[in-house]
């Protein structure tokens, strides 16, 4: 469960960086910051590919699977997020910090902070599901 969870940070953190070079790209359109977005984007597209391959080969049961396919969903919102939040974040940094954009940053981050839930429950379900069960 923790090596899932861990997986899905590192995700996260990398969503937020490509967020951040995003939202420079789209101020000034530049081919520097477009090179670093991409450059930026592609671990976050990798890790997702590579947490998707470790996760199915563990999953051989119909219910793993589905537990399985409900972690990697839960992944890539919780990445969605915090992609959102390195937008908004980036948006204050370069424009004004008016009261809009640090009311965006604001939401933004606590429905990062509130997307690890889902992320956590869904790997211990993952987890649960893996285990062999024991009779007592």
């Amino acid at each position: 469960m923790v090596k899932l969870f861990a997986h899905a940070c590192c995700g996260a953190v990398g969503a937020f960086v490509f967020g951040l070079c995003l939202a420079s790209t789209i101020v000034r359109f530049d081919g520097l910051s477009l090179a670093v977005t991409i450059l930026f984007g592609l671990p976050v597209i990798s890790d997702w590919f590579w947490t998707r391959r470790q996760v199915r080969q563990f999953a051989a049961s119909e219910t793993a699977g589905n537990h399985a396919t409900q972690f990697l969903w839960s992944y890539v919102f919780f990445c969605m997020l915090a992609s959102g939040f390195g937008i908004a974040v980036m948006a204050i940094v370069l424009l004004s910090a008016d009261v809009t954009r640090t009311f965006g940053a604001i939401v933004f981050g606590v429905l990062t902070c509130v997307g690890i839930y889902p992320v956590v429950r869904d790997a211990k379900r993952l987890a649960d599901a893996l285990q062999p069960r024991t009779a007592p």
